[in-house]
């Protein structure tokens, strides 16, 4: 482009943009001295159109308006009863509140009395103000995404609605079709993956439509993208880019991608045979789709590939990605949710709370909100098990390390962490909970009565949280140690009765 005429066009644009918010009158006057001088220079009329990113019908009114001897613009009427509240208005566009909301908060937050068809033509000269500028990108910095509907086809006998998944290179238009029979991000993430590796490599953005699969909020600015789509493209060391809702342009080489797969592959099918229409899309791809001239560029897009974009594409990872199956549960009061008939537990703050469950073949990850609550490894061998993390438990019910039973044992008396051996011995799978209740004793009574009754309790072997709760409440710990009877048969010399008074 000469160098008056590009700066010619800069200035067309930086003015229009500039002075948005004052309606259709700065670009109608923009447009048409631009076009006007353009034309003056010599310019096409299909150029015109290219650089200023207006139609060519429109170039052509203006140019014949001039011919007729109208060298200024038409005139424009003087501004309404919504000018002084353009700013407002278009706030609530960029939001994507509808004309019918738009005139609803007009007239209850600022009080103005106006017309609905009013507000409507207001919002549509603002849309229509738009500039939309064309951007060429370099080699592998993007790639475009979206789906289209192909219909309903017939799948083993059962009609099955499908979709087609398109990726395109946005330099060279290099693209990748595959025929889907969902949306979901499972579907999305496995198309990416089959798209890269058909690619050979991964561009260094990715743009995609605001679908519900892979964008949670429709917010250009600010998009909330699921996390497994996140991590999905950090995995390829790629990044998302959303197109904003609405605005085609921002997407357009996909979408006139989706355009050409329906006008050119799906008009030729001369059937609804599911599997035949997969190979044959295959085919298409391979044979027809990247190797015509491109419509645009009016280049053959394998050629650009081949020769310009895909030694830019970065290198697949060596491992490839491993989709997770996303799906909610519901956390009972237990603080466990059910999975494959098991299990499995989360802190016990999210107790009666839904949680989202990701998962493999292997792996158990659970969310709340974006943050990872619990990790679990998937039972297999067995159903109704209860797999349970303690730090899940509430602190009062933890089961805690050996140091601190025995810190606790040591702190009321060296009887009592005899008798905590003694319990690990007799009793391996309760010792915790039986010691734990032998400490509340040592509360209720004292240590030294406690430590006393641990030492009566190992000198007949009454090992159990009972026998020492019956010698404090009895008073036995002040007993004689030694109670002489008379020598039995078997050699034993100690009263029996004495068991009775220990576990009763």
């Amino acid at each position: 482009m000469e160098k008056g005429i590009k700066q010619l066009v800069e200035q067309f644009f930086n003015h229009v943009l500039l002075n948005h918010n004052e309606g259709q009158l700065m670009y109608k006057i923009d447009m048409w001295y631009t076009v006007k001088t353009l034309l003056d220079r010599g310019k096409s009329l299909r150029c015109i159109s290219q650089e200023l990113g207006i139609s060519r019908k429109t170039v052509t009114k203006i140019r014949d308006e001039i011919k007729k001897g109208n060298i200024q613009p038409p005139e424009t009427k003087k501004g309404g009863i919504l000018d002084d509240y353009s700013d407002f208005i278009l706030s609530l566009c960029e939001k994507q509140l509808t004309s019918v909301l738009i005139h609803r908060k007009l007239v209850q937050e600022k009080g103005l009395k106006v017309s609905y068809p009013t507000v409507l033509r207001f919002v549509n000269s603002i849309k229509q103000s738009e500039v939309y500028v064309p951007v060429e990108v370099p080699p592998a910095e993007e790639a475009q995404v979206d789906f289209g509907y192909l219909g309903e086809f017939y799948k083993d006998g059962k009609k099955v609605k499908l979709w087609v998944f398109s990726m395109q290179l946005s330099f060279s238009r290099y693209a990748y079709y595959e025929i889907t029979t969902n949306q979901t991000t499972a579907t999305f993430i496995g198309s990416h993956i089959n798209a890269f590796e058909f690619f050979g490599g991964v561009p260094k953005t990715v743009k995609i439509d605001n679908l519900k699969a892979a964008v949670l909020e429709a917010n250009f600015y600010e998009p909330v993208f699921q996390q497994q789509y996140s991590e999905f493209l950090a995995h390829y060391n790629s990044a998302p880019i959303t197109a904003r809702v609405r605005r085609g342009q921002d997407k357009g080489k996909v979408e006139s991608g989706i355009k050409y797969v329906k006008n050119n592959y799906l008009k030729g099918l001369g059937h609804r045979d599911y599997y035949k229409a997969i190979q044959e899309l295959k085919s298409w791809n391979t044979v027809i789709c990247n190797t015509r001239i491109h419509g645009t560029t009016r280049k053959v897009p394998l050629d650009v590939f081949k020769n310009t974009e895909k030694k830019e594409l970065i290198n697949l990872p060596q491992k490839r990605y491993e989709i997770f199956k996303i799906e909610k549960r519901m956390v009972k009061p237990n603080a466990h949710f059910s999975f494959q008939l098991n299990y499995y537990s989360v802190p016990h703050t999210y107790a009666n709370k839904e949680v989202v469950v990701k998962s493999n073949a292997n792996i158990l990850r659970v969310y709340s909100g974006f943050e990872q609550v619990a990790l679990h490894t998937i039972e297999k061998k067995q159903t109704g098990t209860y797999v349970t993390i303690e730090d899940h438990k509430p602190p009062e019910k933890q089961r805690k390390p050996e140091s601190y039973y025995y810190k606790m044992a040591v702190g009321i008396g060296p009887c009592v962490v005899e008798f905590m051996e003694a319990l690990k011995q007799y009793k391996p799978y309760a010792w915790q909970r039986m010691l734990s209740g032998v400490a509340k004793l040592a509360l209720r009574y004292d240590k030294q009565t406690v430590n006393m009754a641990c030492k009566r309790a190992l000198k007949y072997k009454a090992i159990s949280y009972q026998s020492i709760k019956n010698i404090c409440h009895k008073g036995l710990y002040e007993a004689p140690t030694e109670i002489l009877t008379v020598q039995s048969p078997n050699g034993f010399n100690h009263d029996l009765s004495i068991y009775d008074n220990l576990k009763n």
